[in-house]
């Protein structure tokens, strides 16, 4: 199961280009993301099935979430991606 405080402080996500990780066969990604549209930032995740790497995992097996650039939103992202079955 993953859990909120294995993906570290939100201060982290407006400096780093992304976070990952993996949780048994579970991978995944936290990113900002910025629509072309859009002024906001958002978190986008991206879930995978392990043991690979997100660019040796074909597209059509991976899944993604976005949710809002806050604490609520990587909750979000940690309640998704607890929910998923890759």
């Amino acid at each position: 199961m993953i859990d909120r405080s294995r993906l570290l402080s939100l201060g982290y996500y407006k400096k780093a280009p992304s976070f990952t990780g993996s949780d048994k066969n579970k991978c995944y990604k936290i990113e900002r993301f910025r629509q072309e549209d859009s002024e906001t930032d958002q978190f986008m995740a991206t879930i995978w099935p392990g043991p690979f790497s997100s660019d040796s995992t074909p597209d059509d097996k991976k899944q993604t979430h976005l949710a809002d650039f806050s604490e609520e939103g990587l909750q979000e992202l940690v309640d998704w991606m607890n929910s998923v079955e890759v």
